[in-house]
């Protein structure tokens, strides 16, 4: 294969431009500044947490390119070929395709968390309840506008004017569910439809890696994004950055690294309308399944949450967690 190949451009689409752009003259134009092409948000994040500019700084640009950039995507590795991050490889000869293949190409990428959360490919979990073979699958949300970008570079994904949000398709009616009157206002709609979910600890650049097993957890915390989301309470994933997390990059410690919390928004593709937070059946009630749950290892982000981490991590999470006893003073 390889000498059956030697020449070829491995990745046309690499240079969009020429290759795609004659005639996807706009989504070439937009896709420069998409989420899937810049890498806005890893950059965004890791800037605010070191202090540091990498478009200033050839060695952190060229180490970001090197271990970040590889999940970069082209218009080919979403309509014709596997990702590289997966070694590429066409999906069906050299047939064109309209619409991204979840599994090949939109799974590959996106598979260890929100593939076994949608697909309900973990044991013990069952699939999200939009997941519908041969049905919905993700562009039945994720738009091809929001995939290719709008020409607007979005510090993250949740800047994203194009973002999908449940209320798009799901209009609260006033009446209709007593729980719905009483939560819409100050939950994510998650908290309540979401399984459990995936976590992780302490990453590392470098080829090294996550050094700890991810493991299944579920939190409620204060909405640490407030200005893009209006609920009072939202579901948190712990996500792998440590001080050192970048030390082979020559950077020992996160200057900045309280700026942002490592316990961060997150909307699971787990959905199931009923979860152990509304399940009462047998008589049990929302109110002891949520309202009373532990202080410790409950459901609540808590201050015990935080004892067990850093100086820094856990006054980097402050202002997210949850005082003991009820959150609704009941």
């Amino acid at each position: 294969m390889t000498s059956s190949h030697s020449g070829m451009v491995s990745d046309p689409s690499a240079n969009a431009e020429d290759a795609c752009g004659r005639c996807h003259g706009e989504e070439v134009i937009n896709s420069a500044t998409s989420l899937h092409s810049s890498f806005r948000g890893y950059k965004t994040f890791f800037e605010a947490r070191s202090g540091l500019s990498l478009e200033s700084d050839h060695h952190l640009e060229t180490e970001f390119k090197n271990e970040c950039g590889t999940c970069h995507t082209t218009c080919g590795q979403c309509h014709i070929s596997f990702p590289n991050s997966v070694k590429g490889g066409l999906i069906q000869g050299h047939r064109f395709l309209p619409t991204p293949s979840q599994s090949d190409n939109c799974m590959s990428c996106h598979g260890s968390r929100i593939g076994e959360e949608y697909s309900g490919s973990r044991s013990g979990y069952a699939a999200d309840a939009h997941y519908v073979p041969g049905g919905m699958n993700c562009i039945s949300c994720h738009s091809g506008r929001e995939m290719h970008g709008n020409g607007t570079e979005y510090e993250s994904r949740y800047h994203s004017s194009d973002m999908p949000r449940c209320e798009d398709c799901h209009v609260i009616v006033e009446g209709e569910n007593e729980w719905h009157d009483h939560h819409t206002d100050k939950l994510q709609c998650q908290i309540c439809h979401s399984q459990d979910y995936k976590n992780c600890n302490s990453c590392h650049v470098g080829g090294e890696g996550i050094s700890e097993p991810s493991y299944i957890k579920y939190k409620i915390g204060k909405n640490p994004l407030p200005e893009l989301r209006d609920y009072e309470y939202v579901l948190l994933r712990h996500i792998p950055i440590a001080e050192d997390t970048f030390d082979p990059w020559g950077i020992a410690d996160l200057a900045d690294y309280e700026a942002l919390p490592t316990w961060k928004y997150t909307s699971p593709h787990n959905i199931q309308i009923h979860t152990a937070r509304t399940d009462t059946t047998g008589g049990v009630s929302c109110f002891n399944a949520c309202h009373s749950t532990p202080d410790e290892d409950g459901w609540f982000l808590r201050q015990s949450d935080l004892d067990s981490m850093s100086t820094r991590e856990a006054t980097a999470n402050a202002d997210l967690i949850v005082p003991n006893g009820n959150p609704m003073g009941w």
